[in-house]
């Protein structure tokens, strides 16, 4: 790593415990307070809300609706879609369903299996799940092959196929008409010609007044207009929210359109209330959530991202994901638990395999790390690929530099990307498109291969540019909050109606706030946390035990207000991200 280049370390200025510098906007105090009238909220919570919500739109944004659920039809592509699979329905033909292993294609799969099903065509369906080790990311040449040689007649890809021109060519040749739902396309790429039908929101031409669903959400949009006049489309719909709300957080999408929010709000309420099919119970148990009769389920966004989402994954990551499908189709109470446990084992399986990587990961950066971070290690000695993604997020955290972890076999090399706001994930890609076998993604993610003799060019490269891109010192990362609240503010009234802002996620995260306190009563919790009051409020500060000196004066917390349910007590809680002094 020597010999890449180095940045100069951020310009002076106060950074807190975590190397962060905080960013506090203001606001009209006049504006704040007439939308504190009008709406009969808590000026914070006024503030906040403001903060996230189009003017337009103050009010809906309170109530996600169905009614916030756009026509179908405004998506380019979708009558051909619908008239081709109720043909498809109609004539008994034969439907493969093929999705990505990640969570939003697993939950793409069970959304279009659903429905067709619930149209008669259950007899003639199958579906593929591409093997992450076997056949790789995509649509593949090999599937689409397989669908003709199995006499397949129609094929719907989602979470995949909008850039796999050849492998659809492959198949409308042999006679498959394909579908395609997807959300990945970098602007201006083209769509297959080939496809009967492409359903992506970002494509030209597509005047979908929401961009930003993800995979699941576009199969989500397909099987509305598929249920057309169903006497039960409302409740199936909301059904269906269930696990189309698991892939949209699990994907990190947008929730800041009143789309995404409905169909994550109304999928959270499916899942509190149930009932649900022995498959979902089971995954919601395993995952530690619990359940009584006045609140149903104990299950919120963070939830989605963070117990459900990563046991889905977990299959994909180390295993076969059809091992998903088994679980969510099966009837049978003990079996479903069974099968639920098989996941949980493996995201503990993941968990390990992820942690030593990190660790070794953040030995080999060292205290000076480059510009931009490439790391890499042969897959026979634990650099595993299905977990290079996640490795790569935590090792950004701890460096503030965009990451490839990269997993070598042989002579080629599979590498994910987590770059920070400043650098552009594919644009950096594309500044060595010549050492890559192949690539893509989005701005702070991004997935490639390449000859492993080419690494070593790959890391001098993409710190090379990055250096040039940033044009001086590295920034130092930013911390944005809301609103600076004493603590005894934080009543039970604002603390609700800070949450009822949600679900939170990308687009709209989780309130935080800077909150000034003389911590008080800090004791350890394990080896790692802190649990301290902040006046009235109990503070939990998860990974702060390194930083224990700092509680010993005053201080200013980032922290996000939320309500801790523990063996039958409830009480409002802070949950502490960053500390500088006060």
């Amino acid at each position: 790593m020597s010999a890449l280049p180095e940045l100069p370390p951020p310009a002076e200025g106060p950074l807190s415990a975590t190397g962060h510098r905080w960013r506090l906007s203001g606001d009209d105090p006049t504006r704040v307070a007439r939308l504190a009238h009008q709406l009969g909220l808590p000026p914070l919570v006024a503030r906040v809300l403001m903060r996230r919500a189009p003017a337009e739109d103050l009010d809906a944004w309170l109530q996600p609706s169905l009614d916030h659920l756009h026509d179908p039809y405004a998506m380019l592509g979708m009558a051909t879609a619908v008239d081709r699979l109720r043909r498809a329905v109609r004539d008994r033909e034969q439907v493969r369903i093929v999705t990505d292993y990640d969570v939003d294609g697993t939950t793409s799969s069970l959304i279009l299996q659903g429905v067709l099903r619930l149209l008669g065509g259950g007899d003639r369906l199958d579906y593929h799940i591409p093997h992450r080790f076997d056949e790789g990311y995509g649509f593949s040449v090999a599937a689409a092959r397989q669908a003709v040689q199995d006499g397949v007649k129609l094929l719907v890809t989602a979470d995949i196929g909008v850039r796999d021109h050849e492998a659809v060519r492959i198949a409308a040749e042999g006679g498959v008409d394909v579908v395609v739902c997807d959300h990945h396309l970098p602007e201006g790429a083209s769509v297959p010609d080939a496809a009967v039908a492409v359903l992506c929101p970002p494509q030209a031409d597509c005047r979908y007044p929401n961009p930003a669903l993800a995979a699941c959400g576009v199969s989500l949009k397909l099987a509305q207009a598929l249920l057309g006049e169903h006497p039960k489309r409302e409740h199936l719909l909301r059904s269906m929210m269930k696990v189309a709300a698991i892939g949209t957080v699990a994907d990190v999408v947008d929730l800041s359109t009143l789309e995404n929010r409905a169909i994550v709000a109304l999928g959270l309420e499916g899942l509190r209330k149930g009932p649900h099919q022995p498959g979902l119970a089971a995954l919601l148990q395993v995952s530690g959530l619990g359940f009584d009769l006045d609140r149903g389920w104990h299950v919120d966004a963070m939830d989605l991202g963070y117990r459900l989402g990563p046991r889905i994954n977990a299959a994909g990551r180390l295993d076969s994901a059809t091992a998903v499908i088994e679980l969510f189709d099966e009837r049978d109470p003990a079996r479903a638990r069974e099968r639920a446990a098989v996941l949980d084992g493996l995201n503990r399986d993941r968990q390990a395999i992820q942690q030593r990587l990190v660790k070794q990961a953040l030995e080999q950066v060292g205290q000076a790390p480059p510009p931009f971070v490439l790391l890499w290690g042969p897959e026979a000695e634990g650099w595993h690929r299905g977990v290079v993604g996640i490795v790569a997020a935590k090792v950004r955290e701890e460096v503030h530099r965009p990451v490839a972890i990269v997993a070598v076999s042989g002579d080629e090399a599979r590498g994910s990307v987590r770059s920070t706001p400043e650098v552009h994930a594919v644009q950096a890609l594309e500044a060595a498109a010549d050492l890559l076998l192949r690539f893509g993604g989005h701005p702070a993610a991004a997935g490639f291969s390449a000859r492993t003799e080419a690494l070593p060019a790959l890391a001098a490269r993409l710190a090379e540019w990055t250096a040039t891109h940033l044009g001086g010192a590295a920034p130092a990362p930013e911390l944005v909050l809301d609103a600076t609240a004493q603590p005894d503010l934080l009543t039970w009234p604002v603390v609700e109606g800070l949450l009822e802002l949600g679900p939170f996620g990308k687009g709209n995260p989780a309130p935080l706030l800077c909150v000034p306190c003389v911590p008080t009563d800090v004791r350890p919790i394990g080896d790692k946390h802190l649990r301290f009051q902040a006046g009235p409020i109990e503070a939990v500060w998860w990974g702060g035990a390194p930083h224990r000196d700092l509680l010993r004066g005053p201080v200013e917390l980032a922290a996000e207000p939320g309500v801790n349910r523990y063996n039958g007590r409830t009480a409002r809680q802070l949950t502490v991200r960053d500390v500088r002094s006060g």
